[in-house]
């Protein structure tokens, strides 16, 4: 008897339990259910996935082939080049130093202004060849020097033609060489070198010089107004002349 209790307990307690764990298991299935359902709407496809996260810098690249019946296609895979880096540009810079032409500033040369002309150019180189035609081209300056310093003394006429003829003053015009020697210059025989340092040293006295070389040093010629071979009183000598 005790024994058949215990049995019907254990038995009543077995379907108890099984009446209350099916709709527990029924619920559990449910919300496993609607937990699968939340995931497949939450989760995208895969595919769709790996489709959409292609690098956009790949471009495919079809090419289709025709041979015959058959047709066959290949896939190129293009990347996109990296932009160009600008390659920096070197500016040479230089110092302009041209004028606005393009052309360097050229000092124009000075003008040597004649003080002279060809009619006393002719009378000057004609007797200082005279006086000094077998001198040093410094004795040749010399006596040009003197006749200018004549012409600007109140001592002596003004003018080279006067001066060179004032009488009792040069040997040449009283014995007649000055007169030949003329005649040399407007004939045009003036080529020789004498004649070509007579012609020079008379351009320097016109044209104001007042000193020369004597003995590698320079010398002044200011108020020196006479010259012979012999002269007393002479300040210095220069050649086979006196000066004074």
């Amino acid at each position: 008897m005790f024994f058949k209790k215990i049995a019907m307990v254990i038995l009543t307690a077995g379907f108890v339990s099984g009446i209350l764990l099916q709709p527990a298991s029924g619920e559990a299935k449910a919300v496993d259910q609607s937990a699968e359902a939340v995931m497949e709407t939450a989760a995208p496809d895969q595919s769709e996935e790996d489709s959409t996260s292609a690098d956009p810098k790949e471009e495919i690249d079809t090419e289709v082939k025709a041979d015959g019946n058959n047709v066959t296609g290949t896939r190129s895979a293009v990347t996109t080049p990296a932009p160009a880096v600008a390659t920096p540009q070197v500016v040479k810079v230089t110092k302009n130093i041209s004028t606005t032409s393009g052309k360097k500033t050229v000092k124009p040369k000075k003008k040597t202004v004649k003080k002279y002309t060809k009619a006393e150019l002719r009378l000057m180189a004609s007797i200082i060849n005279c006086e000094a035609g077998g001198e040093s081209y410094q004795g040749q300056v010399a006596v040009g020097i003197v006749v200018m310093n004549r012409v600007k003394s109140k001592l002596f006429p003004n003018s080279i033609r006067k001066v060179i003829y004032q009488r009792g003053q040069f040997s040449p015009v009283r014995n007649g060489s000055l007169r030949k020697k003329l005649s040399q210059y407007d004939a045009g025989r003036i080529r020789s070198a004498q004649w070509k340092s007579c012609i020079k040293a008379a351009k320097e006295a016109l044209n104001g010089k007042t000193v020369i070389k004597l003995k590698g040093k320079t010398k002044s010629m200011k108020g020196v107004r006479f010259f012979s071979v012999y002269l007393r009183g002479a300040k210095f000598r220069l050649g086979g002349h006196r000066f004074r």
